[in-house]
């Protein structure tokens, strides 16, 4: 029998979509928890018996899908936000944009002598998901979309398998570097979220099972801001509908950290509330976040690598 706690989790970039390389190099993927299935829509057959029995179900169409939760530390999921963010990262950069990357997932259940092998091809990354909060450890996901793939009891001929980066995972306290917002004299944030899709989409095909494809819709980002309560200002901006700016650093205090810029959004709403005695007056501001003509961009990525 399967334990959840031996379940290895791997995956190598697809040069061509669908196709898992020969002789992979696979790099294991540090994760909290994984939902990644092989998807089949069914289809109940309509024909009519004497009997009353329904006489068949029908497999129509199919995928891949899921997500994986993470712990975010340094350099380990680089690649997978590439692929959210439809570009490459450039000089330590990374703007969302409009270039697909792929990437064969497999994940690897230890049953004693003969192994299971869930492969999932053709997976981009859909949605990106980050949380900051106080007194916690930075946690994450990504969720997503692909072509299908298969199950076997053997390791695909020539792989190999390398560890993922080992740097400490981020939290919110030691490893929150600063956070700015034009227009909001230094604010003291307790919590952050940011919410990304791609509004990926199927593209199911006569002949086959499987989809064709994977079609990229908008790039939405999203998120939530609360803060605690020192001044109107960000209310202000708020009521005026003006658009600002958001900037924070995760990570190490000089390098290994990760500054993500939101160059242009709107807060959406605006909460001041009393809920009870004996708490402090926060803010909670939810934002879309919008293109920005100066950097191309609704969101930019800047890692700092360690010094050599």
């Amino acid at each position: 029998m399967a334990d959840t706690s031996q379940t290895r989790l791997a995956y190598i970039a697809e040069s061509v979509y669908g196709t898992t390389p020969a002789t992979p190099t696979f790099k294991k993927v540090r994760y909290t928890g994984e939902s990644l299935k092989h998807a089949r829509q069914n289809i109940t057959s309509n024909e009519i018996r004497p009997d009353r029995n329904v006489a068949d179900l029908v497999q129509v169409a199919g995928g891949a899908e899921g997500g994986v939760n993470f712990e975010l530390s340094y350099g380990t999921f680089d690649d997978f936000l590439e692929s959210f963010m439809y570009s490459a990262w450039s000089s330590n950069v990374l703007k969302n944009g409009i270039t697909p990357k792929s990437f064969s997932i497999e994940k690897t259940f230890e049953t004693g002598a003969t192994d299971n092998f869930f492969r999932y091809t053709g997976m981009i990354a859909n949605t990106f998901n980050l949380d900051i909060s106080t007194q916690q450890i930075v946690t994450g996901s990504f969720g997503f979309m692909g072509k299908g793939g298969s199950v076997a009891t053997t390791a695909i001929s020539g792989a190999t398998y390398t560890d993922a980066p080992t740097y400490d995972v981020m939290n919110a306290g030691t490893n929150f570097a600063s956070l700015a917002v034009t227009g909001v004299t230094s604010p003291k944030i307790t919590a952050l979220s940011l919410q990304g899709t791609n509004n990926l989409r199927q593209k199911p095909v006569v002949g086959s099972v499987e989809s064709l494809g994977v079609g990229a819709g908008r790039f939405v980002l999203t998120g939530t801001v609360t803060m605690y309560f020192e001044n109107k200002e960000a209310y202000d901006l708020f009521l005026a509908g003006t658009a600002t700016d958001l900037t924070f650093t995760i990570g190490g205090a000089s390098e290994t950290n990760y500054e993500f810029v939101i160059p242009r959004l709107k807060f959406s709403d605006a909460d001041v509330a009393t809920p009870g005695n004996d708490q402090d007056v926060m803010i909670t501001l939810p934002f879309q976040a919008l293109y920005d003509p100066t950097e191309q961009c609704t969101l930019k990525i800047t890692r700092v690598p360690e010094t050599p």
